[in-house]
């Protein structure tokens, strides 16, 4: 539960008053009243599609409303650009992030406001002040390094970072800790107290309901673009919540199966690479075995290791007890691996591209068509719109129109297309709500089901120890323990997973 901050009198910083959105057939805000005052902490809740993106790109300039106007501190403002937004103070950590590749972290950082001396790059000062915004936020980096060789939880911590070093009156976070673990999620959060108790108005988009209970003040939820409700987290419950969000309960959150452990689906010896050394591990048919570490474990390169994305110096991986030699993702696919990357906008999807077109990639990459096949086509992505209850207008809507949960699907669906063997998710619901989340989990305990392996790394405590049966935990590129997760707490990962 948050602290309880003393908000009497505390002036209303940032208002919205009757927005109302629409795109071409559909209506994203309906109506919207919503305010923060200074030094509130505002949760914004609600399913994928509910809005909320479309609020937040209101409220920062990329979008302009139909209907409906926004007050900063008493006076009425109407930002038709990005810039006017964060000129007039508001400072916004996108969901989907923001950055340059190819330039430092430093430069990264401080991109609209490289500091000089003269006509040239105060080098030193850049470095300098780099290094002190990334301490806020818990980072301890090389400030000259390539942004595109960091991890996506480096890169989440960044952009929080860049958005610190501009003075902000008001905070929008969407999704932060989507990437982050336990102890980067927690230096956030104290991070997020500290901006509040300095009078910053901070408004927070999360799925995870303990964060909020955590963090926030108050709570507003969006229904199909419409406020269904607004609640002081200290009224609140889970349940509520979740009623207000999805119009429903949810009653069994983690499906309960019993599944008899298989044989060794995949056995992996003593694999060394640039993140790792020296990795052994087995993971049954019919059971998820779950993946944990802190940033810099190796626990992320895991996967795109096994699948054949990074090279491996030694080791050896056997599929069915078959050795298996992956150079490159096609080895891995014929072997019967798959893989769900952690950021599916970047990796995981072509996003101007159809669902159809999405959910066909792997299985022309794998057969080797020379010519495409319609009927095929039309059949195989209608069976998995169906099958995995994918939302989307038709099979040849762009997968950028899709809710998260909606794109996760299709990610999933391009693979199960081709009946792996084992099944290797990296951060699997990063990004969605607990709707989707709840059925991404059905889909991966029947798998497990029809015997099928499932390889699961996660930063989310409460879905590593519920949806996994075994968990392995890293820490500096080594293997510390593998425990049954029936048989181990919180704490004990926790312990693990920092040396002890």
């Amino acid at each position: 539960m948050a602290q309880k901050r003393n908000l009497d009198g505390a002036e209303v910083v940032l208002r919205a008053v009757g927005l109302s959105k629409s795109f071409p057939g559909v209506k994203a805000l309906t109506n919207v009243d919503f305010s923060v005052r200074k030094g509130e902490v505002v949760a914004l809740l609600g399913e994928n599609g509910a809005g909320k993106s479309t609020l937040i790109k209101i409220l920062c300039g990329v979008y302009q409303c139909d209907e409906g106007y926004i007050e900063l501190e008493g006076v009425r403002r109407a930002f038709t650009i990005p810039l006017d937004a964060k000129s007039a103070g508001i400072g916004v950590v996108h969901q989907e992030l923001n950055y340059v590749p190819t330039i430092s972290v430093a430069e990264n950082i401080f991109m609209n406001n490289i500091p000089r001396r003269g006509p040239f790059v105060d080098q030193k000062r850049l470095e300098r002040e780099a290094r002190e915004i990334m301490a806020k936020v818990g980072l301890d980096l090389d400030p000259r390094m390539l942004l595109g060789k960091c991890t996506v939880a480096q890169k989440q911590l960044i952009e929080i970072a860049k958005v610190l070093a501009e003075k902000v009156k008001v905070l929008i976070l969407d999704e932060p800790t989507s990437s982050l673990n336990d102890v980067e999620t927690e230096c956030l959060f104290s991070l997020v107290d500290k901006m509040a108790g300095m009078g910053v108005a901070v408004i927070y988009i999360s799925h995870k309901l303990d964060e909020l209970f955590r963090l926030a003040d108050r709570v507003v939820v969006l229904r199909d673009g419409v406020v269904t409700g607004q609640i002081g987290i200290a009224e609140a419950s889970r349940e509520q919540l979740i009623s207000m969000m999805v119009g429903r309960t949810l009653s069994v959150m983690y499906p309960q199966q019993l599944i008899v452990p298989g044989e060794v689906a995949l056995e992996v010896k003593g694999l060394t690479g640039p993140a790792f050394r020296d990795l052994s591990f087995a993971a049954r048919k019919g059971t998820i075995f779950g993946i944990y570490g802190l940033l810099g474990s190796g626990h992320l390169e895991v996967g795109p290791t096994v699948f054949g994305q990074l090279n491996y110096a030694a080791g050896e991986i056997k599929v069915d007890g078959a050795a298996v030699k992956i150079a490159n993702p096609l080895d891995a696919m014929k072997a019967g691996i798959a893989y769900v990357p952690a950021e599916r906008k970047v990796e995981g999807l072509v996003l101007n591209a159809s669902v159809r077109n999405n959910i066909m990639v792997s299985y022309y990459a794998l057969r080797r068509k020379r010519l495409i096949d319609k009927a095929t086509e039309k059949r195989i992505s209608a069976k998995w719109i169906e099958n995995l209850s994918i939302k989307t207008p038709t099979a040849g809507t762009a997968a950028e129109s899709l809710s998260g949960g909606n794109q996760q699907k299709v990610v999933l669906s391009r693979w199960l297309e081709l009946e792996p063997e084992v099944l290797i998710l990296n951060e699997p619901t990063r990004g969605i709500d607990v709707g989707a989340k709840a059925e991404i989990y059905r889909i991966l305990k029947d798998l497990c089901g029809l015997g099928k392996c499932v390889i699961m790394v996660t930063s989310e405590m409460p879905e590593l120890l519920n949806m996994s049966d075994e968990i392995m935990v890293m820490h500096e590129g080594k293997v510390m323990g593998i425990v049954d997760a029936k048989e181990t707490s919180q704490e004990q990962v926790l312990r693990m997973a920092i040396g002890g």
